[in-house]
């Protein structure tokens, strides 16, 4: 999502008033109030100091946007020119002017281009370009810029910023600049202290173009508050999915640190009245959005609370999914887990009545315990062990996705099985995007997720030492994962599922206590329209049988995806199966 960039300044252009705010003995000045008059840059002399913080910065841009400076290295992250380039934005940022937050708004929507520019579209230029930025990082440089933007209070900086939310581009129906800065703007304002630009978010939650909406959603959730609530409450209703999902992530993060009973929170009259109000409409998401990735956060959104009132409403949502005819996406299993986490109960899955029956019995005096409780107390060999645990299923999730040749063909789906509404016409490759999208964004905040794409050859979005890192889900992960990695794939080639599966599970012979996977991923989607046609192994069997020994200790749930009329369920179904799992057929 970042393409186009502010013309170069000069360095005359980023000069400050010398009088005023000329840094002494090499220090930089403090920040200049946003009510201090501003002076005509080109009217000012340059300041040495000022010259040598953004020519070292500018220089560092100019080698990035070719690819010379790169922050991996033999597969490893050089945290030396990580912290190298913190320091240059951080003294830039320091000079606090608005050709300083001009320089750093460039960081903050770059994005490199291999080979002099080249784009992805298909075959090795795709490939090239996944390689390429997954070496420089483009979402490490944004966030960084981002952070120091976030600082900057002087003259002009926040109007600047603002006018960019009003451009005429933001309706098109492609992609362009204007739409590429309001996004950049958006993750701006996401934590920015002034009150300006948390009212400027409310107001993009509801005017601005639907994938805008979803960007300014998310930035006002990076630090949402008590006040932001009702108008949370409010997006829950909108018709966009993505706003619905965004706003109900965004409600649990902003009740939590007052409701929380772990943390011995006991919210006052008004708290409780408006967690009420919030939980009501969540409750009613829960049982009867029909996007599954919106009650998926509508379940989150509850569940992060950590509190006793949520749990008769997961009760609900659970009732409710168990009787849906048609449950693909295993959001009941998903529910039962999350309802185990907060109650510590273990309970037959498949049915709502034990979960009734608990708490028939025992809700009237169920107390949470606080996490000093929990430290200080032995555990008790009860029936009723109260303790709040929400590693769930779901959090830990690694996908494994077929960009084979024949994802290009047009398919035309349901929404029985996805969020098309009624039907949605694609490339099979561009509809599993879309789901793809939804699922990532109904995740919480601090999922460890990652993503496995494979046509002839495996590509891994981020990597450590081969293997797919725990990426922990935020805004920044979720920008990149969406906005670049995703945008960047186009169906090619044949299809070496063997060589992706052994790049998820790794099939050498790692065992329980292997350290990495000790706190790996517990549930695995392959999303796939073929049977294996290249790679090590290509024998259907043998796959099924190197993937059942392989997790036979690791224990990762195993759920299989299939679209269209050219899938290979025969193969796929078992493997789903075996491995704890369900298979999906995708219509």
């Amino acid at each position: 999502m970042r393409a186009v960039f502010v013309p170069w300044l000069t360095l005359a252009a980023l000069a400050l008033p010398a009088a005023a705010q000329k840094p002494t003995a090499g220090k930089k000045p403090a920040n200049t109030p946003a009510t201090a008059p501003a002076a005509p840059a080109e009217a000012a002399p340059a300041d040495p100091v000022l010259a040598g913080d953004v020519t070292a910065l500018r220089t560092w841009l100019q080698d990035y946007r070719v690819g010379a400076a790169r922050f991996v290295k033999d597969g490893v992250v050089d945290d030396a020119a990580v912290a190298t380039l913190d320091q240059r934005m951080q003294k830039v940022a320091q000079w606090n002017t608005l050709p300083a937050a001009q320089l750093l708004f460039e960081l903050a929507t770059v994005e490199p281009k291999p080979g002099g520019g080249a784009k992805a579209g298909g075959g090795d230029s795709a490939v090239e370009l996944v390689d390429f930025q997954r070496e420089l990082q483009p979402w490490r440089v944004q966030a960084m810029a981002n952070q120091h933007l976030r600082t900057m209070t002087g003259d002009g900086i926040l109007p600047w910023l603002l006018g960019k939310l009003a451009t005429p581009g933001l309706r098109a129906q492609t992609k362009n600049k204007d739409q590429v800065e309001a996004a950049a703007t958006l993750r701006v304002l996401g934590g920015h202290p002034s009150i300006e630009a948390q009212l400027e978010l409310m107001k993009a939650c509801r005017s601005m173009p639907t994938e805008l909406r979803v960007q300014a959603v998310n930035a006002m959730a990076k630090d949402p508050t008590l006040d932001l609530v009702p108008t949370l409450v409010e997006l829950l209703k909108d018709a966009e999915p993505n706003v619905r999902i965004a706003a109900a992530n965004a409600i649990g993060a902003a009740l939590a640190p007052h409701v929380d009973e772990t943390l011995g929170k006991k919210p006052d009259a008004a708290v409780a009245k408006t967690q009420a109000e919030a939980n009501a409409r969540l409750e009613e998401l829960l049982v009867r959005d029909q996007t599954w990735q919106v009650r998926s956060a509508a379940a989150f959104g509850l569940a992060t609370q950590k509190c006793k009132s949520v749990i008769p409403q997961l009760i609900k949502g659970l009732e409710a999914e168990l009787a849906r005819k048609k449950d693909p996406w295993a959001m009941d299993v998903r529910l039962h887990k999350i309802l185990e986490g907060l109650t510590g109960q273990s309970v037959a899955r498949g049915g709502i009545e034990p979960w009734k029956q608990f708490w028939a019995k025992e809700g009237a005096s169920f107390a949470v315990r606080t996490l000093a409780d929990q430290k200080a107390q032995k555990p008790k060999e009860s029936r009723y062990a109260k303790f709040f645990d929400l590693e769930v299923e779901s959090d830990r999730v690694l996908f494994v996705v077929d960009f084979s040749g024949s994802m290009a063909e047009p398919a035309t789906i349901t929404g029985a099985t996805t969020n098309a509404q009624p039907t949605a016409t694609g490339t099979k490759a561009q509809l599993v995007v879309q789901e793809l999208k939804r699922m990532i964004m109904s995740l919480p905040d601090g999922a460890l997720i990652n993503l496995v794409v494979f046509s002839d050859t495996v590509r891994i979005w981020r990597q450590e030492g081969g293997r797919p890192a725990l990426v922990k889900l935020d805004d920044t992960a979720r920008d990149d994962l969406l906005g670049n990695f995703l945008d960047t794939l186009r169906p090619n080639g044949a299809t070496n599922l063997y060589d992706a599966l052994n790049s998820a599970l790794d099939f050498g012979g790692r065992g329980l206590h292997d350290k990495y996977y000790a706190a790996g991923f517990d549930t695995l989607y392959v999303i796939s329209d073929g049977a294996p046609t290249v790679g090590e192994v290509v024998d259907k069997e043998e796959i099924r049988r190197r993937v059942r020994e392989t997790n036979r200790l690791r224990r990762i749930a195993i759920h299989c995806v299939t679209f269209g009329n050219k899938n290979d369920t025969d193969f796929l179904g078992p493997l789903a199966e075996e491995n704890g799992g369900r298979h999906i057929h995708v219509e």
